[in-house]
């Protein structure tokens, strides 16, 4: 049931936001296993360069990419599985991003302006365009595959919560590629218990901490101030190296000029943008990080260099941190969009123990959740999984102290697994995207903390939220 929900007024006083940002976060030290420069990670594996366009790491094809994880301390055991996750791997949402290029480059090579790799090129975005066709934004057959082997890692890693004729609770947000997801990852579950009760449903009902609402626009209005476009536009023009794929891709970069003056405000029915250097680029690199979630075996990596994409991993990334993370862009505050999905994650594990005791002899079963990007970076912020919590005011260094690309790659997700013994505290161990993470909390018995000391600095970090919720306290 959704609890009743007070919100308080958009303009925060000054001393509110400072009692709000007044917590683990800034000045936190990140993880050690980001420690070096986004740079030379991305030079250590490219394929983080692919930013949250990366294809889920784990695969069961490749064994050793699966993690090993640590061994439960002596008599414990898991009953209980609280989830949330993103949609797997997609196609593009943006229609333009599809259609622009390849018009700009059809009119480039009609005037013979294009390069032989600006010809090659347009023929594979052709071949691109015709089958992202009607598929905007929906979920690819590897995105319902990373799911299914999700699912399956889960289901042999505890055993004890899938058991006999366990409950499985799921719930998507009402995009189609989430919905798909949930069932993919579900249709798996049963396929490996046929006894275990599961339900399925997205509704609006529970979109309110499924996905992202924002009451009053109270966080739309902190990360849309122009003040904030400006920054990231100038970081843009300071990073971009946009020239050279340009010069590679048409014989005479001037072409952009004589494509404004001829064709970009002719009564084209396409209604074709002006183009310029800087968004041929941007439009061929978002492609040629997109490409490997499809189904298509057509790259264009060969267009881009690996430092062009990082240049515009930057970018992406100082965009995210804005609305994601604790930044100045965002007033220290837009984590808190995830206040209702952190609260219902604390509710269900209470229901959970209630439920099934705290001996881990009976399974409580999973609450599954499966959701976006959008939600899974800011809650991994506000809850400073791995560091995610850290103020970085220099935008400069944001990117080697943040960096969205070890958190949401496509079918990115959190997995808190709660386990229980006779007489003895109820231990969590969380995993992102599969691997062992670290709280901002002392433990002795790492990767497991104590739940009751879990719970209650969430709850404080709750307290201090702009959005004010009656908590099952």
């Amino acid at each position: 049931m959704r609890v009743k929900t007070i919100i308080i007024t958009m303009l925060l006083s000054v001393s509110i936001t400072a009692s709000v940002t007044a917590q683990p976060y800034k000045g936190k030290q990140t993880s050690s296993v980001y420690s070096i420069s986004a740079w030379e990670q991305v030079k250590a594996n490219p394929k983080l360069v692919l930013s949250d366009y990366q294809p889920y790491p784990v695969t069961d094809t490749d064994p050793s990419s699966i993690p090993q994880l640590t061994k439960a301390p002596k008599g414990y055991r898991p009953f209980y599985i609280n989830h949330y996750g993103r949609h797997g791997s997609r196609w593009l949402i943006s229609t333009a991003t599809y259609t622009e290029p390849v018009a700009f480059l059809k009119k480039a090579n009609q005037q013979n302006m294009l390069t032989p790799l600006g010809q090659d090129i347009l023929k594979r975005l052709e071949v691109v365009e015709q089958a992202a066709r009607g598929r905007y934004g929906e979920l690819t057959r590897l995105g319902a595959e990373q799911h299914r082997q999700i699912a399956g890692r889960m289901f042999k890693n505890f055993p004890e919560v899938f058991k006999k004729d366990a409950v499985i609770d799921a719930k998507s947000t009402i995009i189609i590629r989430c919905i798909l997801s949930m069932e993919a990852a579900c249709m798996r579950f049963k396929e490996l218990n046929p006894k275990l009760q599961i339900t399925n449903d997205a509704s609006n009902h529970d979109m309110y901490y499924m996905n992202n609402q924002d009451p009053d626009g109270f966080f739309k209005n902190i990360t849309s101030d122009p003040k904030n476009t400006e920054i990231l536009n100038a970081y843009r023009r300071k990073i971009f190296k946009t020239d050279r794929l340009a010069m590679s891709i048409l014989k005479d970069t001037s072409w952009f000029t004589v494509y404004k003056e001829k064709f970009a405000h002719s009564n084209n029915p396409e209604k074709l943008p002006v183009y310029n250097a800087g968004k041929l680029f941007y439009d061929i690199a978002e492609l040629a990080i997109s490409l490997p979630n499809t189904d298509l075996n057509i790259s264009l990596m060969d267009a881009v260099t690996l430092e062009e994409l990082h240049q515009l991993n930057l970018y992406r990334n100082l965009s995210s941190y804005r609305y994601a993370g604790f930044s100045d862009m965002g007033q220290k505050v837009t984590p808190f969009r995830q206040t209702y999905l952190l609260k219902n994650i604390i509710e269900s594990a209470d229901n959970a123990i209630a439920q099934a005791g705290t001996d881990g002899k009976h399974s409580a079963g999973a609450t599954l959740r499966f959701g976006h990007d959008s939600n899974l970076m800011p809650l991994c912020s506000l809850m400073d999984i791995n560091g995610a919590g850290i103020y970085e005011p220099n935008i400069d260094n944001v990117a080697n102290v943040w960096n969205m690309n070890h958190y949401i790659p496509k079918a990115g997700n959190l997995q808190f697994i709660f386990y229980g013994k006779k007489n003895s505290p109820v231990l969590v161990k969380i995993l992102l995207n599969e691997q062992e993470a670290t709280l901002p909390l002392e433990t002795d018995k790492f990767p497991y903390y104590e739940w009751s000391k879990v719970r209650e600095f969430y709850i404080n970090i709750l307290n201090q939220s702009p959005i004010k919720t009656e908590l099952n306290d």
